[in-house]
């Protein structure tokens, strides 16, 4: 952690002194006569790779990526103190149950990405991503967004991932919907085991299963339309229906498939 902080402290000191000595960075988006540095095609590169390994849960390929003293810092995961725990971090998120219900796919967000050299070590990098539900018919969703800081090493000819802060995570999806609209799903709605309560949260709406009047079960509705929603896990849509002007029906599907449908109170 103090060589964390000594390293972004260095940072800073670059960034102040950036002003007199432009040469000290690599811009993220270069001038169009310009060419990319040969550090910055490096770095995308190891970026496109490591991602790559991670999307395909090649964990060996993975490993393979990472210094021996890896550390990573994630803003809701915490802190992975090693390359050994990452591994089996890593072991959980590519197991068949969470590839099953949640299979994601990561992206870095073009034109983002920032590298700056660091003298005696390898780069720093700088990045935007967004990452998307694989769903079992072959396509995906949107459903977050996060930034990305990394520390590479270089150690001969080959590059390592020593430090990564991953931070900023938020939730995304296919559409944006206006208030107004939103808040027309917003009410109870009975089914005959439990009530399905419907609140706006943000630009998103959340679900909530309601027994006897004891909230439960909650997950979050990213909308795809203007009546349908998606969840951020597994190949469930919530869909709301009108009779007339009023919404009465919420129609639950899984897999493409109506399971339930739960009239409005």
């Amino acid at each position: 952690m103090k060589n964390l902080i000594y390293l972004c402290t260095l940072l800073m000191l670059s960034i102040a002194c950036s002003q007199k000595e432009k040469d000290t960075t690599i811009q993220a988006q270069p001038a169009a006569q310009e060419q990319p540095s040969e550090l910055f095609k490096t770095i995308a590169k190891m970026d496109s790779l490591y991602f790559s390994a991670q999307n395909a849960c090649d964990l060996e390929k993975y490993a393979s990526y990472l210094s021996e003293d890896f550390e990573f810092f994630h803003d809701k995961g915490g802190f992975t103190s090693s390359k050994e725990n990452e591994m089996s971090d890593m072991a959980i998120f590519c197991g068949e149950e969470q590839r099953r219900r949640q299979p994601l796919r990561r992206e870095l967000t073009k034109g983002t990405l920032q590298v700056y050299p660091m003298d005696n070590y390898g780069a720093l990098q700088f990045c935007d991503h967004v990452f998307y539900l694989q769903i079992n018919d072959g396509t995906e969703k949107v459903v977050g967004s996060g930034k990305l800081t990394a520390l590479w090493q270089k150690d001969d000819d080959d590059w390592k991932l020593a430090r990564v802060i991953s931070y900023d995570h938020q939730p995304l999806a296919e559409i944006e919907l206006p208030s107004e609209i939103l808040d027309q799903y917003v009410g109870d709605y009975s089914l005959p085991d439990r009530i399905v309560n419907i609140k706006k949260e943000g630009k998103l709406l959340r679900a909530t299963d309601v027994n006897d009047g004891k909230p439960g079960w909650n997950t979050v509705l990213f909308p795809e339309s203007e009546n349908r929603f998606y969840f951020n896990y597994e190949n469930v849509v919530y869909e709301f229906a009108k009779s007339g002007t009023k919404v009465e029906t919420l129609n639950i599907y899984e897999n493409g498939k109506l399971i339930e449908e739960a009239k409005r109170q």
